[in-house]
């Protein structure tokens, strides 16, 4: 009987440790689960609050751009959604804005404002010829500029000092 009991001991000594094994085991790979679930929760998170910021900056700069071209294109602010949806789209400001006005009948190209040409002698003094002179300033040559030049110091119009 000392010899069962021994055995009896042994036995539930074995089934104990394998018991503890294999709630260690057990427990261990709840927290991997747990561990992994959490990461991927903060993946998540951080992914969407990427997305928002990402969105928040797309309307920031927006709403810069935007205001610049309001006074460009006249009537552009009627149509401030459809041409904030276009750009979160992936269009450029300017070009959606087009786009839409153009889409409703309300695009009217800016008339770009034309410089005249500067004379090229450059000065702060008109150089216009007086009356009665047949040769314009471009088609003189060298010597005929100079003679020009001459006879406008002796009457006292220009001073080449």
């Amino acid at each position: 009987m000392a010899d069962e009991e021994m055995l009896d001991l042994e036995s539930t000594e074995e089934q104990e440790k394998t018991n503890k094994v294999e709630k260690r085991i057990k427990d261990l790979s709840e927290k991997v689960k747990l561990t992994s679930t959490e990461r991927d929760d903060l993946k998540a998170s951080k992914d969407a609050l990427e997305l928002e910021k990402a969105a928040a900056l797309k309307d920031v700069d927006f709403f810069k751009n935007f205001s610049t071209l309001t006074t460009k294109y006249p009537g552009s602010s009627e149509y401030q959604e459809k041409i904030r949806e276009k750009v979160l789209s992936g269009y450029d400001v300017e070009d959606a804005t087009i786009s839409i006005l153009a889409k409703e009948g309300k695009f009217t190209p800016q008339a770009q404002t034309t410089q005249s040409k500067k004379s090229p002698t450059g000065g702060s003094a008109p150089t216009t010829l007086k009356a009665g002179f047949d040769k314009p300033l471009g088609e003189m040559t060298q010597d005929e500029k100079r003679n020009l030049l001459m006879e406008r110091e002796k009457e006292g119009d220009i001073s080449l000092n």
